[in-house]
């Protein structure tokens, strides 16, 4: 399936937390949406001019619509609630 949002709207995708140390230690709770609030750009609207795809972002999650595209899940949310771009 191709989405494609609208307006001042962002598609992302949430970027997987590491759940053990690089010595592999499992590291407790790590598995929490809401506690991983970074994300990836995968696509964006027309109206969108702060952010990118491909950019790595923190957002407020609550404020998104989950969705599934071709069998995974996604996030589409507004531009308004994207707290920061993260530097690469």
């Amino acid at each position: 399936m191709n989405l494609r949002p609208t307006r001042k709207n962002v598609l992302v995708a949430q970027i997987a937390r590491k759940t053990t140390t690089d010595s592999g230690i499992i590291i407790d709770n790590a598995k929490s949406v809401m506690d991983n609030e970074t994300a990836r750009v995968v696509a964006i609207g027309n109206e969108v001019t702060m952010v990118n795809v491909g950019d790595e972002l923190l957002v407020q999650w609550e404020k998104g619509q989950v969705v599934t595209v071709d069998g995974e899940q996604r996030v589409i949310i507004s531009e308004d609630y994207i707290i920061a771009v993260l530097n690469q």
